[in-house]
């Protein structure tokens, strides 16, 4: 029995129903079949991967939780600077080529680097930035400035 891999990342369920778009477009007015290349999926996922993120706001700090399985916490990069977190590592793949007796018939777990970037209001104290890392998921808590609003104040009208 032969297994396939279907493209299961939205990026490759996107290229290879553009390829097969073009395929037809190129076939159809023409009659005859014309050989497109087709695209290795597990190549764009290697080279594509990102991270599922979710960004939360409370009272005082902005949170970026990453999910990162299978990365090691000195693989990954946190950076602040300007107002831009930015996220960056890279996951190992754990396939081995000398296991000859294993057949590989499913594929879906994705690998490579990656790099996420967010944009904070200027309302953040970049010093205080703190990012944990525990059970694959990397937790950064942006804090955000103590901004002093100045009392409110009647502001007299003069007469010209």
């Amino acid at each position: 029995m032969a297994l396939t891999k279907t493209p299961t990342s939205p990026i490759s369920r996107d290229i290879t129903r553009m390829r097969n778009r073009i395929q037809r477009f190129l076939e159809e007015p023409f009659g005859f079949d014309l050989p497109f290349p087709s695209v290795e999926e597990r190549r764009w996922e290697r080279t594509m991967w990102s991270p599922a993120v979710e960004a939360t706001e409370t009272p005082s700090d902005y949170i970026v939780t990453a999910e990162l399985p299978g990365i090691e916490p000195t693989e990954v990069d946190v950076e602040m600077a300007n107002g831009m977190l930015t996220l960056k590592g890279k996951k190992a793949e754990e396939r081995r080529e000398e296991d000859k007796d294993r057949s590989w018939h499913l594929w879906e777990r994705s690998y490579g680097s990656f790099e996420r970037s967010f944009r904070f209001p200027n309302d953040v104290n970049e010093s205080k930035v703190h990012a944990e890392f525990a059970n694959g998921v990397l937790t950064v808590k942006v804090p955000k400035s103590e901004i002093s609003h100045p009392a409110g104040r009647k502001i007299p009208v003069m007469k010209k």
